[in-house]
This record gives structure tokens, sequence and C-alpha cells, in this order.
């Protein structure tokens, strides 16, 4: 409750808020015709825009207002070529008849400025230079207070609760899906307006022609910014030896975009989640390509729920060259190189207790590692996109590699380790989509992917060999993993955009090849190399071709919106394995239609519904029968046929908008269940995890409901949300022989706002209360798992001083406390200092940065799930001061 109450006041003025009141009125002329695209201003006593809105066509107006009176406010309209107007709203008076006086206007002492909010058709402009502030440097830190927008710690951008599909740069998709390096690169006063394409279709030849739900963003470059190379030179250092270095240029003109930078950095900042693509997975799902995930692991321990800067002592850089150039004829020609090296070290501690058969199974872990990984990507495109046909044909090659080492104590045994992980990922994409003569759409696509991850882990001295080598000491366990990959989509499609129903019908070829090898040998005290007793190495084959027939339907009528698709395909599956005589033809029609219905309550909220039903046949990784030491004290094999699993999701989603009002707000609720034909085995003793897939019934069951609210309060310049989310979780866990049904429950309630106290002090404020239970169902013969609850929360409040002109303090802290039963509070209160000084003259930045001045070295956290308890020590950074200099070119 402490955590709430704070807030309470603040969204008690939101509720109030929430309650409608609707005026409304007409402009006309004095002869009596209607006057549109008048700018109509509903302000307060203190002449603080409350609302805001144009007339149309015929010169209606309307504002839905957040309140429930209208004492003291006034009406204020303003047109080019008419006399400004200006009257008090009475109390209780809805609807507004006004008159406007034709006036000459002298257009050169004409300041025409963009209201904050503009909405068109499916179309919402956000004018920067309303949201900036004068400590803000790039367009990622105006989108963080645009309401409607939430921007993620890691970068991701959402809209009303919607994750963005494309991001664009004054209409050119610059950074394919990485726009993480945009957002921390390109400056705010570069950029005009914020514009958010709502049911966004990149395609142009499928514009009104096709479905989407999809949400993009534009960033619409101002004129003057257009018209020659810009770019930042940072240099920074401080103690204890540290120090920071960025170049970057930046040119954004209807010819030519290119967005490059060099950084290195050695205060914590992860260079490589500038390279997130945040939507990859999805695409990937999209055509059916289930690449393979890693298979081995040099620990057991995730990252701690901090930002990386805290925990990560790393040297890092980063090269990333962004450029495209719009050729004769719309061609348009876009390459891309990012080069990383990121040497990163992590020292921690874990404990993990195992609930089984009434007994209790702990796990120690000490590791200090090492991580070394380096990668190259390199992609370039040939696209064309016009309302007559669309071209893309995109290149993608990236190589990786990393090496981590580390040493490590599990139980008092010590040992040292050694992974080695390469990636080789090729891909060919081409589209094409011509509009043909009868307006019909033409479809071709296909794509070509190679994939391989080879793996080796090294491990000195032998560990568990009890379990490895009968009992019988050795000197080092060393297991090699690979899986190369081919897979190919190839489809062609017919669309029939005209009529009622718009329909669309497609036939597809997918197939992929894959080759699973490992080998797990030991050690000898005599220094000779054997293999594994108990197991064969794996040799297994896989082929999988599936052929697709998929046609679907629009219909959109009114307010009704409607696409269902009846996919049917027909897979073959061959897998074999010499080494343990099994050889395998498995054949299966599958049928997994979907559909999705939206209905439109007025022009800017809707409801939808929608529902598929997926029948999934498993991968390579269910079938191999070679045990495989996954991490130190894993050892993971199968037992099983080919898994088969039936998923049934529903889902319903509430949007509310009222754009120029500045409120959003969205409701979801997902319910999934999913039944296979097998399950996970988990064998636990004292030193080893043995993980076996068997063939028994399974299922299990989501249920997720989820809430945002966002809102821009004129009267007392305040922006102000939350988020909320809950979710259960039934599943079935089979431990030691014995089947143990679960039900996992989290709640996670987030509030924010930001406001300003004075013209010179401002306060920005963000939480999040995280609430996990995890129990068993039921009595179970021989089990006593009792119920588990943990709470986390976490805090963060910035104060931010400007004393005179281009001068800048900010004071920020932030707490988080982890409570459980029977057991002390874990709390932690971080606090930073940041002092800016800005030079316009030389477009030059002077920054004192100094962080963790409390000087924490270490921190605590507590995990949560199904029978496992766990509790990790992290080393922190401590207390950091720098020295940063910035220079605008």
């Amino acid at each position: 409750m402490r955590f709430i109450v704070p807030f309470l006041s603040f969204f008690s003025i939101l509720v109030v808020h929430c309650q409608e009141l609707k005026i409304s009125g007409q402009l006309k002329t004095i002869d009596g015709k209607g006057i549109p695209y008048a700018n109509i201003t509903l302000k307060s006593a203190q002449q603080t825009i409350i609302a805001y809105t144009t007339s149309n066509i015929e010169g209606y107006f309307s504002f839905t207002l957040n309140d429930t009176t209208t004492t003291a406010h006034w009406l204020e309209v303003n047109h080019l070529g008419y006399k400004k107007f200006r009257t008090s709203v009475i109390n209780g008076k809805m609807e507004y008849l006004i008159m406007l006086e034709e006036q000459s206007i002298d257009l050169a002492e004409v300041e025409v400025k963009s209201p904050p909010i503009r909405s068109n058709n499916d179309t919402l402009s956000y004018d920067v230079e309303s949201f900036a502030k004068s400590e803000d440097r790039t367009i990622g830190d105006v989108l963080k207070r645009m309401p409607g927008i939430e921007v993620e710690e890691s970068g991701q951008i959402k809209y009303n609760g919607k994750n963005i599909s494309n991001f664009y740069i004054d209409g050119d998709d610059l950074l394919n899906d990485r726009y993480n390096i945009g957002t921390r690169a390109i400056p705010q006063d570069m950029v005009k307006d914020v514009e958010v394409l709502q049911n966004h279709q990149p395609i142009e030849v499928l514009r009104d022609k096709s479905y989407s739900d999809d949400v993009a963003i534009n960033l619409k470059i101002k004129e003057d910014a257009k018209l020659k190379l810009t770019g930042q030179i940072k240099m920074g250092g401080g103690i204890p030896n540290l120090y920071e270095a960025e170049l970057n240029s930046l040119l954004f003109n209807d010819k030519h975009k290119m967005l490059n930078v060099a950084k290195a950095n050695d205060i914590g900042v992860d260079l490589s989640r500038e390279l997130t693509a945040f939507n990859a997975e999805n695409q990937l799902q999209s055509m059916n390509n289930q690449r393979p995930s890693e298979i081995l692991s040099s620990g057991t321990v995730s990252e701690p729920n901090l930002p990386k800067e805290r925990y990560n002592f790393n040297h890092s850089a980063l090269v990333s060259a962004n450029n495209l150039t719009n050729l004769k004829n719309s061609f348009q020609l876009k390459s891309t190189i990012n080069l990383l090296y990121n040497r990163n070290d992590m020292n921690y501690n874990s404990l993990t207790n195992m609930y089984v058969n009434n007994d209790t199974i702990r796990y120690s872990e000490v590791q200090n590692i090492e991580n070394k990984p380096l990668m190259a990507d390199f992609s370039v495109s040939l696209k064309n996109n016009n309302k007559k046909y669309y071209f893309n044909n995109m290149l993608q090659v990236n190589f990786s590699n990393e090496k981590s080492v580390s040493d490590l104590q599990s139980n008092s045994f010590d040992f040292s380790q050694q992974l080695k992980t390469g990636q080789y990922d090729f891909s060919n994409k081409i589209s094409y989509l011509p509009s043909l003569k009868n307006q019909h759409i033409l479809s071709f696509n296909w794509y070509l992917n190679y994939f391989n991850k080879p793996q080796t882990l090294t491990i000195n001295p032998g560990i568990n060999d009890g379990a490895l080598n009968d009992s019988i000491p050795f000197q080092a366990v060393n297991q090699i993993t690979n899986l190369p990959t081919w897979f190919s989509n190839l489809s062609l499609s017919y669309r029939i955009p005209k009529g009622r129903i718009k329909q669309h019908y497609l036939v597809g070829l997918v197939s992929e090849w894959q080759h699973l090898t490992s080998n797990l040998e030991l050690r000898q005290a005599n220094g000779d190399w054997t293999p594994y007793g108990n197991s064969l190495d794996n040799d297994l084959y896989w082929k999988r071709h599936r052929i697709n027939i998929n046609p679907s339907f629009e219909y959109e009528k009114g307010p009704w919106e409607s696409l269902v698709s009846f996919p049917l395909s027909i897979q073959s599956i061959n897998y074999e394995d010499v080494g343990f005589t099994f050889r395998e033809n498995f054949s299966k029609w599958l049928f997994n239609p979907a559909w999705n219905l939206t209905y439109n309550l007025n022009s800017e909220d809707y409801l939808a519904v929608n529902y598929s039903y997926n029948n999934q046949i498993g991968n390579i990784s269910d079938l191999y029968r070679g045990a495989i030491l996954t991490n130190y004290r894993s050892l993971q094999s199968n037992n099983a046929s080919l898994q088969e699993r039936n998923l049934h999701n529903i889902g319903l989603r509430y949007n509310y908008q009222r754009n120029l009002q500045m409120f959003f707000m969205n409701a979801s609720i997902n319910y999934s269940k999913v039944r296979s034909n097998t399950i996970l085995s988990h064998i636990v003793s004292n030193n080893l995890f043995q993980t076996v897939l068997l063939p028994f019934s399974n299922k299990s069951h989501d249920l997720s409901i989820a809430a945002g609210i966002s809102k821009y309060l004129f009267d007392i310049d305040v922006n102000i949300g939350a988020n909320a989310s809950w979710n259960n979780t039934r599943y079935n866990q089979f431990l030691n022989n014995q089947l143990l049904p679960f039900n996992n429950l989290t709640f996670s309630f987030s509030p924010y706002f930001e406001t300003r106290l004075l013209n010179f002090l401002f306060l920005k404020y963000a939480g999040k209360g995280n609430w996990t239970t995890s129990k068993m169902i039921g009595a179970t013969a021989g089990i006593d798992f009792p119920d588990r609850q943990i709470q986390f929360f976490d805090q963060s409040l910035d104060l931010t001083f400007r004393p005179f002109e281009n001068a800048f303090f900010k004071l920020s802290g932030r707490q988080l406390l982890t409570t459980q039963k029977n057991a002390e509070n874990v709390k932690y209160l971080f606090t930073d200092l940041n002092f800016r000084y800005k030079i316009d003259k030389w477009k030059t930045d002077i920054e004192l940065d100094a962080s963790n001045l409390t000087d924490i070295r270490s921190y605590e956290l507590y995990t949560l799930s199904s029978n496992q308890f766990g509790y990790s020590q992290y080393d922190l950074r401590g207390r950091m001061l720098l020295l940063r200099l910035s220079f605008r070119i």
C-alpha cells in the first residue's frame, strides 16, 4: 500500500477528468455560410489550453472534455481571413453558434503555429516543439513525454499499448527495425512532427486494399534540417578509469539519407542494444522459420532487474553505417553495416532451492564470467514501392563469435569453463507485387536462409563423475554441438481487392533441412579422451516440407471490419539417426484457421476480437536421443516421438483515444489453451539436473489481462498515466517421476507522471510494483510444497532544476524493494547527479555525470518459478564520475 498511496491524489485528478462533457457548435459567416478549418481552443481562466479542435467542412466543431464543469472557461476561434473571436463559456450551455467577421490579413505578419496534436484520418501528428523541453537532446527524450507513446527501458516503442511495426525517417525505413540507434542519435530540434500511422500498410500497392492493424511512427524532418550534413562529437573521461567517445553524422534530405555512428565506452552502456531488431522474431514466425536457439550455456543465473549500466563491467565499441539513396524511377538503394565488439564481465553468486518429494535440493553457485562477443552485420536492399507495383530484394549477412571464460564454484566444488559460440547467418528475401490491368494483385515472395550456431563447452577439471563417468574421477569434459540449417519459403498469391468481400488466395512451399551433431567427451586421468559411456553422440538428419493453401477473405461494411483465413497444409517430415537405429517418416494435414473482427465505435475508438487455432508440430530439438550437457549441471535428451501441440487462442482488445484531448486508454484480455502429446521430465539430484522429453499427454492454460491509460492535463501541465497487467498460468511439471500441477499468478502495476512545478523546476516519477505467487494445485501424495510469494517494487524520481538559462541540474533516485515471507526485506536506493551547461554560440555541451553516489557495490535478487526459489547476488560498478564534452557539427 505504501507504494500506491502517494499517487492516489494524482489519479483522483485523472478520474475527475475522465468524466466526459461535450461542447459543440458551428462557425458561420454573416451571410450564413459554414466556416471550415478554423482552430477552436478551449482555455481556462489562466489562459491554459484545456482542449482544441478544428471545424469540419460545414463549420461544425465539438469537444469531448474530461471534466464536469466549464466555469471560467473561454472559447477562442482563430482563422486566417476572419477576426479573432473570444467568448466565455456559460456553465451548462453545451451548444454555440458563432458568427465570424471577415477581415483582410497581411500574410507577411501572420505567424502560424501548429497545435500540439493534429489528427487526419489514420495519421496522428505530434508537434515536437510543444512537447520538447530545453534539456532534451535527442528525439528519444521527447518521445517519452508524448501522451499515448510509451518507450520501454529497452528502447522499444509502443503506441497505446501496441508495439510499433515500422520506424520511418521522413517516410523512409532507413534503420531496418533497429530504431534504437536513431532515437538515441537524432537531435530533437531536427524533427518537426512525430507522426503515428494507424492501420499502417507499408506496401503502397496494397494500401486501402488489404486489412492491417499495425502502428508505425514517422519522424517528419524540418525543411531547413534537410539542407546540410550534421552530427555530433562526444568525448568523456572520468574515474575510476572511465572513457566514452562518440562520433555521428546525419543527413536526411529527399535524395539521400544517412545515419552513421561510431561509439566506444567502458561506463557500462551496452551498445549491442542499439542494434536490437524488435520485430525480428515476429517476422521469422510469419515465415514459419523455427530458427534453432542456443543449445549450450555457461551459467544458470539470469541478468538482474537493473539497468545494465549498474552491473556491466565492459569495454565496448560500435560502428554502424546506415545509408539510403532514392534513385530514378522510384527505386531506392539501402545499405547497412554494423560492427560490434563488447568485452564484458559479470560476477555473481546464487542459491537455488528446489522442492521435491518433501525434500529440498540446494544448488549454490559462484561465478566470475568474462564474455568477448564480436559481431559483423551487413545488409543491402533494392526497393521500388509505388502504386503500380512493389519490388524489394534484401540480402543480409551476419557473422559473430563469442568467447566466454569463467571461474566457477558449485556446491563447494571449484572448476573453470570456457564456452565458444559462433554464428553464421545468411538470408535473401525477394518480393514482387504487381497490380494487374483488372486491378487485381499478384504476389511472389521467396525467402532463403542459412543459419548455424556451433558451440563448444569445455569444463576443467571433470565434474559430476558419479553421473558422467561411473564415479571415476576425470580431468575435463568437452561438449560440442553443431546444427546447420537451410530454410526456404516460396509463395505465390492472387488478390482480388474489389467487392464487398476482398479475396486473397495463396499457395506456398516451406522447406527445412537440418543436421544436428553433438560430441560429449571426457578426458580421463591418463590424458586420453573417451566418449561419454552412458549415451551415444547425436548424428540426426531432419527434413521438413510443407505445401500451404491459404484462402483468406476481408469484409468491411460501415463500422465492421473482418478478416478470416483458412490455411490448409500437408506437412511431411523425415528424420533419422543411424547410431540410435531410428528412422521416421511423418505426414499430416494441418488446418489452422484464424479470425479477426473489429468494430469501430467511432473515428477514434474500436473493439477488436481475434481467435486462432494452431496445430503445431515440433522440431529437431524434440528428437535427439544422445545426451547433451547443456551447462555444467544440466544433462538433456529425449525419449518421445515428434511433439504435437494444439493451441487455441482468443483475445479481446478495446482501444479508446481522444487525440485532440490527449487522452489514451487501452484494455485487453487474452486466453490460450495448449494440449501436447509430450511432457518434460526432470530428474533432480544434488549435483545434476537431467531433462528428458517423455511421451505423455500434457496441457496448460494461460489467462492475461492488461490495461493502460495516458493523459496530458493542460490545466495543471501534467503528463500522467499507468499500466497494469494480471496473468494466471496453469501447467504441469514431471519432477522425479511425479506429476506436479502448478499455478503461477503475477500482477503488475506501473504508474508514472511528469510535471513542471515551477518554470525552472521539473519532476518526473515512474514506478512498478510486481506481485508473484506460485502454488501447487490440489494435494499430491508425498509432496509438501509451500505457497510462495514475492513482492518487488521499483520506483524512480527525477528532479530537474534550471537555475539559469542553458544550465541544468538533474538529481535522480531509484528505490528497489523486495519482500517475501519469513525473510528480511531487501532495499536499495541508487542516486545519480547530472549537471549540463549548453553553450549555444559554440554548439557545445559540458556535462558532469556522477552515478551511484551511495557507492552500492552488490545487489541481491529473489526469483520464483513453480517449485524453484532462487537467490542471486551480483557485483555492481560502484561510484563513478564522468566529465563529458559534446559538440554539434
